[in-house]
């Protein structure tokens, strides 16, 4: 987490996605293709898209846009509350990039008397999964209480890893630190939350300086979010895929 980052979001948007599916549960409904129509929107920060003008650094859209197709048009839902779930799920998994995603699934003259029916999803009242590193070698308990008592105020700590103490790398000339790992459900995007570890170490005294190995009162890091692996240096540090391991064994990560 750089002393620079400062993100910079911009919304995409698909509107009106025209798509024809078998959607309800009545014998007509089953039998006969019927209007659904798709809208879906999110954020991503495109600071680096927006400044190299280059692809690699952009959120496909057309993929994603692709794929909803591919699993909706001329398939069978019995409900559009779950198809705009599968929709919200496949938009999460796309790219570790997105956030703040919106969902939209019209099913148009479903009522007698009424134009439409439809479900919306959005992210802000979804609870996002994130795994928070934290490390310290000044006043590591006293740092680390202080740093839990910040992290509730984010969303819920659902489970911990115990504290481990651990040898410092590449700067030995400091204390051993104290090293643990949280799971943490919180309804803050990947970019909100980072900026509040951000704070928050800053807040307890961390001062960053040209030795990135320095000693530190506090070190708060965003290991997953959603799934996606979001810090790069872990094959670094071994005790953090062991975190990882033990707070989402779901998510593969090779030593």
């Amino acid at each position: 987490m750089g002393s620079t980052y400062n993100p910079k979001l911009s919304i995409v948007r698909v509107e009106n996605l025209r798509l024809r599916s078998f959607i309800g549960f009545i014998d007509w409904e089953t039998e006969k293709l019927q209007d659904v129509i798709i809208s879906f929107s999110f954020k991503y920060d495109t600071a680096m898209a927006s400044k190299s003008d280059d692809v690699q650094y952009a959120v496909d859209y057309k993929k994603i846009t692709k794929g909803i197709i591919d699993f909706v048009d001329q398939q069978s839902f019995h409900l559009i509350e779950a198809l705009a779930n599968k929709i919200y799920n496949h938009i999460q998994i796309a790219d570790s990039a997105i956030q703040e995603i919106t969902v939209r699934v019209e099913k148009p003259h479903a009522l007698r008397f009424a134009d439409n029916v439809l479900v919306e999803i959005d992210g802000k009242d979804r609870y996002n999964a994130a795994i928070i590193a934290m490390g310290s070698n000044i006043d590591s308990e006293e740092n680390f209480s202080k740093a839990l008592g910040h992290l509730q105020q984010f969303g819920f700590i659902m489970q911990r890893t115990s504290f481990i103490k651990t040898e410092p790398l590449k700067f030995e000339e400091q204390p051993e630190f104290l090293n643990g790992a949280v799971l943490l459900h919180t309804k803050k995007s990947l970019s909100e939350l980072k900026m509040h570890l951000k704070q928050t170490e800053a807040l307890l005294g961390r001062v960053r300086t040209d030795n990135k190995n320095a000693p530190r009162e506090i070190d708060l890091d965003v290991l997953t979010y959603n799934g996606f692996i979001t810090d790069q240096d872990i094959e670094e540090l071994p005790f953090l895929i062991d975190f990882i391991q033990q707070l989402q064994p779901e998510i593969q990560v090779q030593k």
